[in-house]
């Protein structure tokens, strides 16, 4: 039996009042990792005025995920992922979204979503490795 992927669970939200709409995201990353065998590590959120900035280096939770997801993932040597609820939980623009997916792939991991989405299949394209 192999060993199962490390899940990162990462959101963000500039909302401070309501925590309705975040724990509703949570409980879809949680869910997902139990359907797939998935033992979630830590949850990550970057809020309020960190929530809304567009890049990686701006956004402190992130980071923070990025550089345990990258110790975890040399020093066990098992698979990671970071699980997000929808692909605009790393960004709205389409544009600045693989700025988000080459940090997780150049720690060695990929990014899923709750609804069945991956970049798994298009690490070389972020981390500009060849097969």
């Amino acid at each position: 039996m192999t060993d199962p992927l490390f899940a990162y669970v990462y959101d963000r939200t500039a909302a401070h009042r309501s925590r309705r709409l975040l724990d509703q995201r949570l409980l879809g990353c949680r869910n997902t990792a139990e359907r797939y065998g998935w033992q979630v590590v830590g949850v990550w959120i970057d809020r309020g005025a960190d929530a809304l900035r567009e890049l990686p280096a701006q956004r402190p939770e992130f980071l923070k995920l990025v550089r345990q997801l990258t110790a975890d993932g040399r020093a066990l040597g098992r698979p990671v992922v970071c699980l997000v609820h929808n692909w605009d939980r790393l960004s709205a623009d389409h544009a600045v979204r693989p700025a988000f997916q080459r940090h997780i792939a150049g720690a060695g991991g990929h990014t899923a979503t709750t609804f069945e989405e991956s970049d798994r299949r298009t690490l070389n394209t972020f981390t500009r490795r060849h097969p």
